[in-house]
């Protein structure tokens, strides 16, 4: 298994005992909005997305974890999962058992401080994410994605993290390449153009 990515520090010092591995195939959930948490992950091979249903029944990608990648960190301190994983291709992912890692936190303060400043690195990442999903227009939150670089897969999937319909990103996406802000450079691949990139 030379090809699969290594685990990463602070996670690589954990004992074998409390590791497990499960394969997934594409559109299959690892754990689902209100599930009991037990583990947390590390994503060997694939993309999972981290989605969460909001009241009024949209979805919005929290989060998209790519090979290399740890994610679901906060379930260590919580009792359910917040939002959905859900594979968007064949995945292989090692669990890593959340008594386990409690426990090693307790007997090792390193690891423990180590791994407050991984999760206070992700708050950032949260944090900028949420500053965007809070962007209106939605004209204005496609170009704030785009200039992001939140465009990597299909205009679906960037919808998804936009938290908007993607009949939205398309009517604002028109908008913007008809204002000069965007270039359509291929299907479904759009970039801001260089003067509106740097006023970002």
């Amino acid at each position: 298994m030379s090809h699969l990515m290594s685990l990463p520090s602070p996670f690589n010092r954990l004992p074998k005992c409390g590791q497990a591995r499960r394969q997934l195939e594409a559109d299959e959930y690892l754990f689902r909005q209100g599930d009991q948490t037990r583990a947390m992950y590390f994503l060997e091979q694939g993309t999972i997305n981290l989605i969460r249903h909001t009241k009024d029944g949209q979805k919005v990608t929290m989060f998209q974890a790519n090979a290399g990648d740890t994610l679901a960190e906060p379930a260590l301190f919580s009792d359910r999962f917040h939002c959905d994983a859900t594979a968007q291709a064949r995945c292989l992912v090692l669990c890593l058992d959340k008594a386990e890692v409690l426990e090693f936190m307790t007997k090792d303060p390193s690891f423990a401080a180590a791994l407050v400043q991984r999760m206070a690195s992700q708050i950032q990442t949260y944090r900028r994410r949420l500053e965007l999903l809070a962007v209106h227009p939605a004209r204005d939150r496609v170009l704030a994605g785009l200039a992001d670089g939140w465009l990597t897969g299909s205009i679906i999937e960037f919808a998804s993290e936009l938290g908007l319909t993607h009949e939205a990103v398309y009517r604002a996406l028109s908008t913007l390449v008809r204002e000069g802000q965007v270039a359509r450079t291929a299907r479904g691949s759009y970039r801001v153009n260089g003067a509106d990139q740097a006023a970002l």
